[in-house]
């Protein structure tokens, strides 16, 4: 089962003004709320200071679970900014994008991501243009510097799909 969400569709919880508020407002409060924690089974997305507040905050299920972190910094360093991915399954071993995310930029990380971490037999596929347009990376598990991987993938992330 695909899932795709439209980021511009979604509403943003902050941990500052604990209201709904566009998309948008994710990339206005990056300074604050450098952490940000996505459910793709709702289309949720909290942020917050810190990725422990913003798990608290986000209300996420116990059933949930993390299928990737992305890091605004190389080497898996949280000091810049974190995302985090959250659904309630594992993804599948085949790559047939069982989520996607269309653009990156809605949400404060176009051309953001340094480094990602996938959990739960998931990987990301990256590509440079919003909805999937562009160039795109080759399946990617794990890398502590996306500038490593093919013609170079760091800060250069518009979409991405999950699998």
């Amino acid at each position: 089962m695909k899932k795709s969400i439209s980021a511009l569709a979604l509403l943003v919880s902050t941990a500052v003004v604990g209201t709904a508020t566009p998309a948008v407002a994710a990339a206005a409060d990056q300074d604050s709320h450098r952490h940000c924690i996505a459910n793709l089974d709702t289309g949720r997305i909290t942020c917050a200071s810190d990725q422990q507040q913003a798990r608290r905050l986000s209300g996420i299920s116990a059933a949930a679970q993390t299928i990737a972190i992305f890091y605004d910094s190389t080497g898996y360093d949280t000091g810049a900014g974190t995302f985090t991915w959250t659904q309630s399954r594992d993804c599948t071993p085949g790559y047939d994008s069982e989520w996607q995310w269309d653009d990156l930029n809605s949400i404060g990380w176009g051309n953001r991501v340094s480094s990602v971490h996938t959990y739960n037999q998931c990987d990301v596929k990256f590509f440079n243009k919003v909805n999937f347009g562009g160039a795109a990376s080759t399946w990617i598990d794990q890398s502590s510097n996306l500038a490593n991987i093919g013609d170079g993938w760091n800060n250069r992330a518009g979409s991405v799909k999950f699998s």
